[in-house]
């Protein structure tokens, strides 16, 4: 498989993870895929840039330097160079992730959507690629299709916190109240101090 991706550094970023393995990948998602809640990392932009510019038809290079990006607030100038290691490799399925979570920060749901379904497709046994298709489906009105989504990723990963998030705002958005407030407490015993949980639980008891 191929090095994903700040893989470890030492994993997402490792690029989002970068596949190596799910778990490295997730480092190198940050926050997106981490199975508990912490830090992005942050990944050394100019040591990726340099590589990128050193190596221009590296596929894992251009993600790399793209991701870092991302994680450095920068989506626009990320999506170009995710968009080249797309086109330089496609079966790299945590370059169709990483792109469907950089097309979901610029508000572009379509596209965020066809990345999230390539990724899955190319690899479905990954769940952080379970969870951002799931995000773009959310975030593109399917709350049923995300909830599918989600709980693949809790099925392959149990102390995936942040897919229980997740599920509990889409089942919140399909207007399952009780279903939503569960898998909000479970996300919970996983992490108490997720904010986001929390905040979303109070709005649910309401």
């Amino acid at each position: 498989m191929p090095r994903k991706s700040f893989l470890l550094l030492v994993f997402f970023s490792a690029s989002l993870a970068t596949t190596l393995c799910a778990s490295s990948y997730s480092r190198q998602v940050g926050r997106d895929g981490n199975w508990k809640k912490s830090a992005q990392d942050s990944p050394d932009v100019e040591g990726a840039r340099k590589l990128a510019e050193a190596q221009p038809q590296n596929a894992v290079a251009q993600n790399d330097y793209g991701w870092a990006l991302r994680l450095h607030g920068d989506p626009a100038k990320a999506e170009q160079y995710v968009r080249t290691a797309e086109q330089l490799d496609p079966t790299l399925a945590y370059v169709h992730s990483n792109l469907s979570v950089i097309e979901l920060d610029l508000n572009k749901n379509a596209e965020a959507l066809g990345e999230g379904k390539k990724a899955v497709e190319l690899d479905s046994n990954q769940p952080i690629f379970h969870v951002v298709y799931g995000n773009a489906l959310l975030a593109s009105g399917d709350a049923k299709a995300a909830i599918v989504q989600y709980q693949t990723a809790i099925q392959q990963r149990a102390d995936y916190e942040n897919a229980f998030y997740n599920l509990g705002r889409a089942f919140q958005k399909d207007g399952q109240k009780n279903e939503s407030l569960a898998a909000l407490s479970k996300a919970l015993e996983l992490d108490s101090k997720d904010d986001r949980v929390l905040k979303l639980m109070d709005e649910i008891s309401k």
